[in-house]
């Protein structure tokens, strides 16, 4: 009887505590809505994405079922998640360029321990951008009524024409009285500073110097590794790379002569640290050191063609 009675006890204890682990995730909802939902063609709108039930940040919100109507690209910025009472919330600048009155599934936000949750459905109307009235509804154009010339109306180029004559004479008067100036020897030019591509490769050796991966500091190790290949990108191309995502560094680095085989090692590295940057998720322990050989084989396979870049 008393075994019963305990084994009873025991299944009512697990009973609650499973009530209550799946009461817990049931809490965790997403809602996304769209400021404002009518737009004209080619202007900005934001999504915003809330969170709730959660104590930590959503990893990542997944924009793999809007790709047929409004793709990836459209994504101009994103915001980093945020807390808001008790809701997590990210922000996002869209763009869209097609009038039209689109039905959106919902988006699918990923959590931490591979859980998901998605948001509700919505629907975004894009008008075409306001055309100016047609000709035949604007005014008839009138004819200029000229006035009659008078000698009053070429005074001022007289009296210009005085004070730039006597200023002439003022200075050739000056001038003939000047002195000749003694000729200095000019000093001379102070040596060039280093070049885009010796800075980035100093600043790598520094860094393999440090090894913070081997400390864990994973971090800012991408991060430091992230900002030199960037500085790099942008003295030696002229491009934004800085203030740019690694998507856009791509577009731009089309347009000069960047080595098309370094594309593919440069916006793996790049996405390597934006992942860690961003959604805390570490590339794969063989690929640190690899990482700052990559770097360093991008600076070196660019052309040096400006200046000895």
């Amino acid at each position: 009887m008393v075994e019963w009675r305990r084994f009873i006890r025991l299944f009512a204890v697990g009973a609650a505590v499973l009530t209550t682990a799946l009461h817990g995730m049931a809490q965790v909802t997403a809602n996304a809505t769209f400021d404002p939902a009518r737009v004209e063609t080619g202007d900005t709108f934001s999504l915003r994405v809330l969170v709730s039930g959660l104590r930590s940040a959503p990893k990542h919100v997944d924009f793999s079922a809007w790709k047929a109507q409004l793709p990836e690209k459209n994504i101009l910025n994103k915001s980093a998640w945020s807390l808001s009472g008790a809701k997590w919330v990210q922000r996002f600048t869209l763009i869209a360029f097609d009038s039209a009155t689109l039905e959106l599934p919902p988006l699918t936000v990923h959590l931490h321990l591979g859980d998901t949750v998605q948001t509700n459905a919505l629907q975004l109307e894009i008008i075409p951008t306001h055309a100016p009235a047609e000709t035949r509804d604007m005014d008839a154009i009138r004819d200029i009524r000229r006035e009659p010339t008078l000698w009053m109306d070429y005074w001022p180029w007289a009296a210009g024409l005085a004070a730039a004559l006597a200023l002439l004479i003022w200075y050739a008067g000056r001038r003939r009285k000047r002195p000749k100036p003694v000729v200095v020897a000019a000093p001379p030019p102070a040596p060039p500073g280093p070049t885009p591509r010796e800075l980035a490769l100093q600043k790598l050796a520094a860094l393999e110097q440090q090894k913070p991966w081997q400390n864990g500091q994973l971090l800012p190790y991408y991060a430091e590794l992230s900002m030199i290949v960037r500085e790099y990108l942008e003295h030696r191309y002229g491009i934004l790379a800085l203030e740019s995502t690694t998507r856009e560094i791509a577009v731009l680095l089309k347009n000069t002569d960047f080595p098309h085989d370094q594309n593919a090692p440069l916006q793996y590295l790049l996405q390597q640290a934006d992942l860690i940057k961003y959604a805390d998720i570490a590339p794969p322990n063989n690929y640190h050191e690899k990482a700052l050989e990559s770097a360093r084989q991008v600076i070196h396979k660019s052309p040096s063609s400006r200046g000895g870049q």
